[in-house]
């Protein structure tokens, strides 16, 4: 008899123990699932063996190759074809009767017994079967008095558990039987071969065995299978000695005398157990392991080079290869700390939780529900500004439901929100809002509203937080957290959110408010004042249907909306409200710098002495600033961070003229501007000639993420005395200036230059520029 091994098996339900592995490559008291499987067929004298494969297909073929040379034969499917369709894929190696098995089960179920019924009977098909309490994950048999299968029922309802034998997946096929399942396409034996086969009277029998067999397909099974092997319930190879020691303890391992051993337990190689340890019962701990002093371990697994630390409390919990605990960690029944996670001091670990890997669970923290998020995807969830992502990717209805739920249990009080008017952001909105609502906070919700009249509102009725939503593209939206004081929230409320939202610290509330519906355009455009002429003395081209949307919304009774064939300024909102953008009266566009400009004349017109600018501004601002008499101020490059430096200069950011208004408001700012253009008859192009020519560019070099660290680090090393520090590095050259800046949201480096003119500014871009790739290239040699 030959045997063909099914190893396709991705294992999803049994992640996290899945996330880097094959699900037959999942370790069972120290060797994979597959390796166990083999022996045991070995052990019968098959040694023709075979084995389908289709996911992460290298990791099975490297380790059975170290294991077992060449002498295994494999059959990798390009697409899934079901677990008949993976066989009828090795058709050429089956030319004598075989067994067919999981890769991923554990048994030792008698297969020589099998094969003796299977030919006793003249079975063309014979289905290994075993009984269970609960058969509804299974395939139930029905078999009459000869063992003939009569019907199939898979994984039936209560209402059709009508046999307590269910299917192992473990069959004995004759070859011709091939003939029936069609090449190159998805067959199961379960859903289309076994019923087929019924349907045109072909002999399919069913071995009923008594022996062990278990299909290791959650956590829970998987953690059980190794207490049972422990009881000495299944036979791999040990069950003797377990039984007659209680203990088996492989090479090298180093068990302090103050320590305690308590059967049934196995360790492996080269692991430490150190003073005042407790382990066991029912421990299995992987080599090169260590366990600290005065811990205690019961009912547990951990695979290979785990690392518990000084008095921890581990309870029913299974630990995967490099996972490490610092002091005073507690986990619990059937909990599963993936590869290479870290829990840190005084970390408590519920039942049931499973920690996904390369996860941190920062000092303190009880997780009670899965972490699957974590510090690794911290750049996937906040980025520059605000969170960013995709409904069909990051930010799922479920995900979006849970940010909801941490929103709401981080910011104590009313909460406003409101969206663009776009669907994907109403979705995306109504789903947040539903999260905020189900922890028991009051959500008054804006609709389609704008940034200004949000921030407007919070700081009028005293909102504890703003949640308003924006589209990007076609299918991405953007999340902008508002504190109570109007502001985007700061890095720091970004960090609790998002610690919260990795370890789902949040929990439901017993009673539940509805949502107000409330008008904020209204009372926003209320607020709006204007000179009644400023409009009647200047051409305004309002640009887009946005633009002139948002500005008959709220301003329905004054009328100054124009259609010009020439005009002295144009104006373009954008969607939220917040940016705008403005021609001069020569039709050129006026960029970032030359808007600060404008709103330090206006600021300084209603009597602002003080003004920041971003760390990235052109030179002229502080040059021309000074000559003004205003006092300007860096800041960091991000919206945020500007908004928190505007408020500690301004003690009102809501007055109309200040700072904050004129820049996160582009009505506000734009009525602004239209007055004092109007109140001092200028013109816009002859502003704009004021300003000193300059030429910023910039360029944005993709590096690795751990590379940032690395670039900024050598650029500090190229400092001098005119060198400033506080978002990246900026070098001084008198009238130019080179600024290095790590990307917040993409695994790339972003360089500014400004000269007086192109060539000079290209040519200290290019030198930089030069120099990152240097130390890109010297760190990969």
């Amino acid at each position: 008899m030959k045997a063909i091994i099914m190893a396709g098996g991705e294992g999803s339900r049994l992640r996290p123990l899945t996330c880097g592995i094959p699900k037959p490559m999942v370790p069972m008291a120290g060797k994979p699932a597959i390796w166990h499987i083999i022996n045991h067929v070995q052990k019968y004298g098959i040694n023709d063996v075979g084995v389908t494969l289709f996911y992460l297909p290298h990791k099975i073929k490297d380790y059975l190759y170290e294991q077992y040379g060449d002498v295994i034969k494999y059959y990798v499917e390009d697409k899934p074809l079901g677990t008949a369709g993976s066989v009828k894929n090795a058709a050429d190696f089956l030319d004598d009767t075989f067994v067919v098995i999981s890769g991923d089960v554990i048994t030792d179920i008698d297969l020589k017994k099998a094969y003796e019924f299977h030919k006793n009977k003249g079975s063309k098909v014979t289905l290994v079967l075993t009984k269970v309490d609960i058969p509804l994950e299974y395939g139930v048999v029905i078999t009459d008095d000869d063992g003939k299968i009569v019907k199939f029922l898979e994984k039936p309802s209560w209402g059709e558990v009508f046999s307590d034998t269910v299917n192992t997946g473990i069959y004995i096929i004759e070859p011709e039987i091939l003939n029936f399942i069609p090449e190159n396409r998805q067959f199961d034996f379960s859903k289309d071969l076994f019923p087929m086969l019924l349907e045109k009277n072909v002999h399919v029998y069913g071995y009923i065995s008594n022996d062990y067999w278990c299909d290791i397909g959650n956590g829970v099974q998987y953690l059980k299978s190794h207490l049972d092997l422990l009881s000495g319930n299944i036979d791999l190879g040990f069950k003797e000695k377990i039984s007659k020691d209680g203990m088996i303890f492989g090479k090298n391992v180093f068990i302090s005398q103050s320590a305690k051993l308590v059967p049934p337990l196995i360790i492996g190689d080269s692991a430490i157990i150190d003073d005042g340890a407790v382990i066991g019962p029912n421990v299995i701990i992987g080599s090169g392991s260590y366990v600290g002093p005065m811990s205690t371990l019961k009912n547990s697994v951990l695979w290979d080079n785990v690392k518990i630390g000084r008095n921890n409390e581990i309870r029913g919990t299974v630990f995967c290869s490099g996972a490490i605990t610092e002091n005073n960690v507690r986990t619990f029944d059937n909990s599963i700390i993936g590869e290479k996670s870290k829990l840190q001091s005084f970390c408590e670990i519920k039942p049931n939780t499973k920690i996904w890997p390369n996860r941190i669970i920062s000092t303190g923290n009880i997780v009670e529900r899965d972490v699957v998020w974590g510090n690794n995807d911290e750049a996937s969830l906040f980025g520059d500004r605000g969170i960013k992502g995709n409904l069909h990717d990051n930010l799922t209805p479920d995900n979006l439901v849970r940010l909801g739920e941490v929103i709401g249990s981080i910011f104590d009080g009313e909460i406003l929100v409101g969206c663009v008017d776009d669907s994907y952001a109403r979705l995306a909105l109504n789903l947040l809002k539903d999260g905020i609502i189900s922890v028991g906070r009051k959500v008054y919700n804006a609709h389609s509203t704008m940034l200004p009249a949000m921030r407007y509102s919070i700081k009028k009725n005293g909102y504890k937080a703003g949640v308003f939503v924006k589209k990007i593209d076609k299918k991405t939206v953007n999340i902008i957290l508002i504190d109570e004081n109007g502001c985007d929230v700061d890095r720091n409320v970004e960090k609790k959110i998002l610690n919260k939202y990795k370890i789902n610290d949040y929990s439901i509330a017993n009673v539940i408010n509805d949502e107000v519906i409330v008008d904020v355009n209204k009372e926003y455009a209320e607020s709006l004042s204007l000179n009644g002429d400023s409009f009647e003395k200047l051409n305004v081209n309002f640009i887009g249907q946005t633009t002139r949307s948002l500005l008959s919304l709220l301003n329905q009774s004054r009328g100054y909306e124009k259609a010009v064939a020439s005009y002295d300024m144009g104006i373009k909102i954008s969607d939220d409200g917040e940016n705008v953008e403005i021609y001069d009266d020569e039709g050129h566009l006026l960029d970032e710098d030359e808007l600060d400009y404008l709103r330090i004349l206006v600021g300084k017109e209603n009597g602002k002495s003080k003004f920041i600018i971003p760390f990235n501004s052109s030179q002229f601002l502080s040059e021309m600033s000074k000559e003004l008499g205003i006092e300007t101020r860096f800041s960091k490059i991000s919206q945020s961070e500007k908004m928190k430096k505007m408020f500690e200069i301004e003690s009102n950011n809501g007055d109309e003229n200040s700072q904050f208004s004129l820049s996160f408001d582009g009505i506000n700012f734009t009525l602004r501007l239209v007055e004092y253009l109007s109140k001092n008859k200028l013109k816009l192009s002859d502003l704009k000639k004021s300003i000193p020519q300059r030429v910023k560019l910039n360029k944005v070099i993709n590096c690795n993420w751990k590379d940032k660290g690395l670039i900024i680090r050598k650029f500090y090393e190229k400092k001098d005395e005119k060198s400033m520090f506080l978002d990246g590095i900026r070098f001084n050259y008198g009238d130019a200036w080179v600024l290095l800046v790590p990307d917040s949201e993409l695994p790339a480096c972003r360089i500014y230059s400004e000269a007086p003119t192109k060539e000079k500014a290209e040519a200290l871009l290019n030198k930089y520029v030069e120099y990152v790739n240097e130390i890109i290239k010297s760190k990969d040699s």
